[in-house]
């Protein structure tokens, strides 16, 4: 079975980009994944060369005695040709400060340990240099560059990505891309927060989605969150100054589609990075499993004969909205429509049970495969390992620049 969704249409393209699905019966002998189907992109990653950078980096120190910001961005300049901007965390009598926060961007660590030494041995440190924050980004070049080849990336990319349901704590945190296609910004999941009972529904119901438009920037998580928060674009433009209206339009084999992680010091801490020391040691390749997953659905196969008619049918719908949510809105829709699903489950077990009771049937027990952290998903192995060795060889950069 193939499935055709529509991803980007412009006036000078004779027909639109379409990134095609097919599904396949698994081959598996795990409970959870016996007798179930799989939908995979039919896209060549072979066709892409995917690179790990660091945007940049909150380092925070603490100096034995007071200075003025302007002093370190001197001393910074001389040694890296470059402004910083230390950012004074105390400021005082006379502007002058102990505590800084440095944020710098595309990170030389070689120039950076340079600076932390320099500053250093001029004012002394109360403590190590602490990491507080870092953004990490996957870039994904079409090694023949389109435009076709970047909105497929971009489709497989916002539909594929599975952070854990760690994200879907708060309603703020779920998927939305702007600009939207009705409100400035849309979620992908269809809501009705003014009435819960309805909204349950909502969550549920795939015709109220809104898949995210390739020209949109895709989010994940609240922005300044403790842990992370995540970005999927496509990268068409550099180097942006909204206060000053400036950017640059980046030449063709330099657009790309990108996947970005900015972690909090909660994020930092999760994979060991404290101290900038850490740095030498610390496996960038952990960033993988909590911040950079990519996951496939898998659908239950009704066969004929396996339950009443009736019966049958329902189990078909359900799978058919499954398949439609999943189309619209990726794997993380998928949860939210299995999180709710769960709890109108709770909400309605009272009934459930009282009507088996009255009918004399006996209730079913819930199932319990695929209650894991992943239910019934799968791991689009063919990605993780693409981006497993961008982080690898981000990983093997950044020692080196540390001196290992």
């Amino acid at each position: 079975m193939r499935y055709d969704v529509p991803l980007y249409r412009d006036k000078g393209m004779k027909k639109p980009i379409i990134l095609t699905y097919v599904e396949k019966t698994l081959r598996s002998s795990q409970a959870r994944l016996i007798n179930r189907t799989t939908l995979t992109p039919q896209i060549d990653l072979e066709a892409y060369q995917c690179r790990a950078v660091i945007d940049w980096i909150d380092i925070h120190f603490e100096l034995s005695r007071r200075t003025q910001h302007w002093h370190l961005n001197d001393r910074i300049e001389k040694l890296t040709g470059r402004k910083e901007y230390p950012e004074a965390l105390d400021s005082g009598e006379g502007k002058t400060a102990t505590r800084y926060k440095l944020r710098v961007q595309e990170p030389d660590f070689q120039n950076v340990r340079k600076v932390l030494d320099e500053l250093e041995s001029v004012y002394g440190f109360v403590a190590p240099a602490t990491i507080s924050g870092i953004e990490v980004s996957i870039d994904f070049y079409p090694k023949t560059p389109s435009e076709e080849a970047r909105a497929q990336m971009h489709g497989v990319l916002v539909r594929h990505f599975f952070p854990t349901t760690r994200v879907l704590r708060s309603n703020l945190m779920w998927p939305r891309f702007m600009p939207g296609s009705i409100k400035k910004t849309d979620y992908t999941i269809g809501r009705n927060e003014s009435d819960e009972s309805l909204d349950i529904g909502d969550r549920m119901t795939p015709g109220l989605d809104r898949p995210a438009l390739y020209g949109s920037t895709y989010y994940v998580g609240e922005r300044d969150d403790p842990r992370a928060f995540w970005r999927i674009q496509n990268k068409v433009l550099d180097k942006q100054n909204n206060a000053a209206g400036t950017r640059d339009k980046l030449a063709d084999d330099k657009k790309r589609i990108r996947i970005e992680v900015a972690l909090g010091q909660e994020g930092c801490r999760e994979i060991g990075l404290q101290q900038f020391g850490d740095l030498e040691a610390v496996g960038i390749t952990r960033l993988q499993k909590g911040f950079f997953q990519f996951m496939k659905p898998t659908f239950a196969i009704v066969r004929p004969g396996s339950a009443r008619p009736g019966s049958a049918a329902v189990k078909r719908k359900v799978e058919e909205n499954r398949r439609e949510r999943f189309l619209n809105a990726g794997v993380l829709g998928l949860q939210i429509r299995e999180d709710a699903r769960d709890e109108l489950r709770a909400l309605e077990m009272r009934k459930i049970r009282r009507w088996h009771r009255t009918s004399g049937s006996k209730m079913p027990p819930k199932m319990r495969a695929g209650a894991g952290a992943y239910g019934t998903m799968i791991a689009y192995e063919e990605l993780t390992r693409m981006v497993e060795r961008a982080l690898a060889g981000l990983q093997r950069k950044v020692r080196r620049e540390m001196g290992v």
